[in-house]
């Protein structure tokens, strides 16, 4: 007969008796030495997903809400994209440059470098080229800020 000890517990003996706490330490729920926590209180999972989930949810909610500007913002500069490549264009223009798109009473939409106080055609808006072939809106009051 072969005798079997784990740690300082007979396996042999019934480990599990509640009259013999010190035969298995690491089911209890408090310490049985001087060293140990006073209590030792389980994790209430349920709780702290309660308490972390607004957190969470709220985290989510922004990242998306931000995605979605992103996408407006996107959409709204090809429609801008759109539209002035799409009407008659003259000349080359510069980059850098500023110009006005116009829409004449025909609805032929055509780009210029006339300032929109000194045409009697209805102005669009003013736009400038950027390095990446884009076009960008800007005031049209000339001091070339953008919209």
């Amino acid at each position: 007969m072969t005798h079997s000890c784990y740690l300082g517990v007979d396996m042999n003996e019934d480990w599990r008796d509640p009259e013999h706490p010190e035969k298995n330490p690491n089911a209890l729920t408090y310490g049985i030495s001087s060293n140990a926590p006073a209590t030792i209180h389980p994790v209430d999972i349920e709780t702290w997903k309660a308490n972390i989930s607004p957190t969470f949810r709220n985290y989510f909610t922004e990242e998306y809400n931000a995605l979605v500007r992103e996408y407006e913002k996107l959409v709204e500069k090809y429609q801008i994209n759109k539209m002035v490549y799409e009407s008659h264009i003259g000349f080359e223009p510069v980059i850098g440059h500023i110009y006005h798109l116009y829409e004449r009473s025909n609805g032929e939409r055509f780009l210029s470098l006339i300032e929109p106080d000194t045409t009697f055609w209805k102005h669009v808006g003013s736009y400038r080229l950027t390095a990446q072939y884009s076009w960008e809106g800007v005031s049209p009051s000339g001091n070339g800020s953008r919209l």
